[in-house]
């Protein structure tokens, strides 16, 4: 059972110190000392007092999840079979790789806020094609060089790939694998397969989300010249097996995705937070605060009833304990010098903790720190805010000679525009760029992937020979 705690673990030795706390203070209430009457102490509220201070104190390591992310964020690593027997034509009149790629297309075609994909081609071992990226047209025009059956070795080996696959997964990151196969094992029996691919499976809390293809009776392979010749445990007839997927993603945790409309919006609500994930895997925000606010309910009762020695000192105490709370209200935007900000917020983008970057984004208006902030709005998926961040640097005019933050600045300002549907302010941007800065490469590559090639113009008709 997955308790809704990034570290579980420590609710156990908490309840040991409270119970023995509590025990002690028991102990002291019923053989009251001598001291303890002349000051007026009450051990067992006093033993109260420490036992919310300690419950709070591991509250607040176990740190409890709930409620939705700030911003939604997911890798999904795409694995498509490309074996042989993706080329039967038993897909509601298409071929099984013919309806996968369809499916991807559909997905990749539309803005994904928030989700990184990679992808893997599944033959009888791995392929990694693309490692996990924004770039959904690269993965698009990379699957039209691809050929089923003469990539990698013959056949398909589902219990071999799949855990290739989940090494190459971080272990912390909120990331599924999203398997597009007709579900046919041809390297071991089905059973031997399913076992070998869910123990690093669940070992490392990846649920697979499945897209099955085929309609589960035998058709004939299509036979290529060069695949004939070709030895391996391919077989000639090949059979789609749905049920074998559907058990592999309910082992995982995973969906069973009927088409491309239902595996974008899964894979959204996935990334939203709206429906969950393993839990060290879990979207869900972490909300350490309720330990201290549970530890300082439990100080307060402390002293309340700490007796005549800390009268005197209780007023001042009171006070702190009020600075204390007021901080802890304000949590929401830790406090730090700007420089140490940026820093934190580096290091938590190139380790892929985005929270951890949202949380330590800078918000002074020096320039490196205003292109890191926009970074990391665009790394989260909030281009518009992106837009409003950079708005001081991408102005008409430039001072002169032209400072080095000019040029990330307006390219990341026409990034946020292309995440917004607005690519003719991009290519505004990018050529005001070039006008600044003449063989900017990054922003003629950029502006080459906006402006659409011309249709070069029909040939003219040739003249008629005259009559002989």
């Amino acid at each position: 059972m997955n308790l809704p705690f990034s570290h579980p673990w420590v609710l156990a030795p908490t309840a040991g110190v409270v119970l023995l706390v509590l025990a002690l203070a028991l102990r002291a209430h019923l053989r009251p000392g001598l001291g303890v009457q002349v000051v007026g102490q009450r051990p067992l509220w006093q033993g109260l007092g420490m036992a919310l201070m300690a419950a709070g104190l591991g509250l607040g390591l176990a740190e409890p999840r709930w409620g939705l992310p700030e911003f939604p964020r997911l890798t999904v690593h795409v694995v498509l079979d490309a074996s042989r027997s993706m080329t039967v034509p038993d897909a509601e009149g298409r071929t099984r790789w013919e309806a996968a790629v369809t499916a991807l297309d559909r997905i990749w075609s539309r803005p994904q806020p928030g989700i990184r994909w990679g992808l893997d081609l599944l033959t009888g071992d791995d392929i990694p094609i693309h490692p996990p990226g924004e770039d959904r047209t690269l993965l698009r025009e990379a699957l039209r060089a691809v050929v089923p059956g003469e990539v990698g070795s013959p056949g398909t080996s589902l219990g071999r790939g799949l855990p290739q696959v989940a090494a190459q997964i971080d272990h912390d990151l909120p990331a599924v694998i999203l398997l597009l196969s007709d579900g046919e094992e041809t390297w071991e029996a089905p059973e031997e397969a399913l076992n070998h691919a869910l123990e690093p499976l669940k070992r490392a809390r990846i649920p697979v989300c499945v897209l099955a293809y085929g309609d589960g009776q035998p058709h004939a392979v299509p036979v290529r010249a060069q695949a004939a010749a070709a030895p391996g445990p391919e077989p000639a007839v090949s059979t789609a097996h749905p049920d074998f997927l559907t058990r592999l993603a309910q082992a995982t945790q995973g969906q069973v995705f009927k088409d491309g409309e239902d595996a974008a919006a899964g894979l959204q609500a996935l990334a939203a937070g709206r429906l969950p994930l393993p839990a060290r895997r879990s979207l869900q925000p972490a909300h350490p605060e309720v330990g201290a606010w549970l530890a300082l309910a439990g100080l307060a009762l402390w002293l309340f009833f700490s007796g005549k020695t800390l009268a005197r000192w209780r007023p001042i105490l009171l006070l702190l304990l009020g600075l204390g709370s007021s901080r802890l209200q304000a949590q929401g935007s830790a406090w730090a010098p700007p420089a140490v900000k940026a820093w934190l917020a580096q290091r938590a983008i190139e380790g892929g903790d985005l929270p951890g970057a949202r949380k330590w984004r800078p918000g002074d208006a020096r320039p490196a720190h205003v292109l890191l902030a926009a970074q990391i709005d665009l790394r989260t998926g909030f281009p518009e805010d992106a837009l409003k961040t950079l708005s001081p640097l991408v102005g008409q005019g430039s001072p002169r000679p032209i400072p080095a933050w000019r040029a990330p600045a307006l390219l990341l300002a026409a990034r946020a525009h292309v995440e917004s549907n607005r690519p003719a302010e991009a290519r505004a941007l990018l050529e005001r760029l070039l006008l600044e800065q003449p063989g900017q490469r990054e922003a003629i590559h950029d502006l080459q992937t906006l402006v659409k090639d011309a249709q070069p113009p029909p040939p003219p008709n040739p003249k008629k020979p005259p009559p002989p």
